[in-house]
């Protein structure tokens, strides 16, 4: 089985849950299949994925003609290239015609909402992305949802599910839940949400934060910490300022080890407009560290996890948001055990283990030409 060679083609500045994805497939596949990073540019990931000792390989970044990653191909007698990402999935359909070997599209998103953080990145690259994504016949949807959203744009070709996965054995925390609120001021009576996620319109950081500042009121005790950089940052600090929130929410900027933070808190939150994973890695996360986790209600979320085990929320109400975030403070004295319940409920289903032999699955069968 490990005969198989899988090159994974993706942005090398995807640091989110499509560069913690590929990361852990490469990880964690080693004794069923050979995985290879290939990042178009060297930017955080591929530094990170150099810093795992990952074997991992850097293409041009803005190469039209992808001769790099053709004669890399063939170099080292690839079985199978995979492609994440809007960029990869564009690149795929200048050189598929190219490519002598099977390739397959990871979906880990929406792409019709990749780009809502500018309209004119909207109008142009919006249609690049479905160009690409219609050129490949294979393809891994991190969610039912992503899979239903193809087959209802008529995508063909072969679609798999494969759901995020987690060690939950061998979660690493690097810097303690006491320093870390040592450091940003928070006392061990601070009830803390935490929330990891790019500064993106699709994350919908301002409802939390409007939500934030009505459950704050009156209640000395909480905060609220921000992992996470993007364009949105600069009118998230206004909007805390306006809303006098500057000692009450935490902006820590992008941090390589988020889970550190969400270890740190109380409760972990999402509120995104939308969210191809189901789970999203940080769900995922949180429940390693036995955290309690509200989700928006959106996708396939409620349903893969079970609607019982987390709170979800309405992310167009900035009321529903805040309803949910005082039901986990008004239960503070139970969070922790519903964090437990969390983790019990999703160590096994979502293992590292399921994770790479879906994976595996996948690559057998498109490899066998059923």
């Amino acid at each position: 089985m490990r005969d198989i060679k899988v090159l994974q083609i993706i942005s090398s500045n995807d640091t989110g849950g499509g560069g913690i994805h590929v990361l852990n497939l490469a990880l964690y596949s080693k004794d069923i299949f050979h995985c290879i990073i290939g990042t178009l540019g060297e930017g955080e990931l591929y530094k990170r994925s150099k810093s795992l000792k990952i074997d991992t390989v850097s293409f041009q970044k803005n190469s039209l003609y992808g001769k790099d990653i053709l004669d890399y191909i063939v170099k080292n007698h690839i079985h199978i290239v995979n492609f994440h990402g809007a960029n990869p999935f564009f690149l795929h359909c200048l050189l598929k015609n190219n490519i002598k070997i099977p390739t397959i599209a990871t979906l880990h998103s929406d792409y019709r909402k990749d780009f809502l953080n500018n309209k004119i990145k909207y109008l142009f690259f919006t249609p690049l992305s479905f160009i690409g994504l219609k050129s490949f016949t294979n393809y891994i949807c991190v969610s039912k949802y992503l899979k239903d959203l193809l087959e209802k744009n008529n995508f063909t070709g072969k679609k798999f599910i494969v759901s995020n996965g987690m060690d939950f054995q061998h979660t690493s925390i690097s810097c303690s839940r006491e320093n870390i609120r040592e450091k940003y001021c928070i006392s061990e009576s601070d009830f803390v949400y935490v929330n990891v996620a790019r500064m993106h319109p699709v994350k919908n950081q301002l409802s939390l934060i409007k939500a934030f500042s009505f459950l704050e009121k009156g209640r000395e005790n909480v905060k609220l910490i921000i992992v996470g950089e993007g364009v949105m940052e600069e009118k998230l600090k206004r909007e805390i300022l306006k809303l006098k929130l500057q000692h009450k929410v935490i902006l820590t900027g992008y941090r390589e080890n988020s889970i550190d933070f969400i270890n740190a808190g109380e409760v972990g939150i999402l509120t995104s407009f939308n969210e191809g994973g189901a789970p999203p890695m940080v769900l995922l996360e949180s429940a390693a560290v036995k955290k309690f986790f509200i989700a928006p209600d959106v996708g396939s979320i409620g349903d893969v996890i079970g609607r019982d085990l987390i709170y979800l929320v309405n992310p167009l109400s900035v009321e529903d948001i805040y309803e949910k975030m005082k039901s986990a403070y008004d239960k503070r004295r139970e969070i922790a055990l519903m964090g437990e319940i969390l983790y019990n409920n999703t160590i096994d289903r979502f293992s590292m283990n399921n994770f790479c032999n879906q994976y595996l699955e996948a690559y057998n069968e498109i490899l066998s030409g059923k």
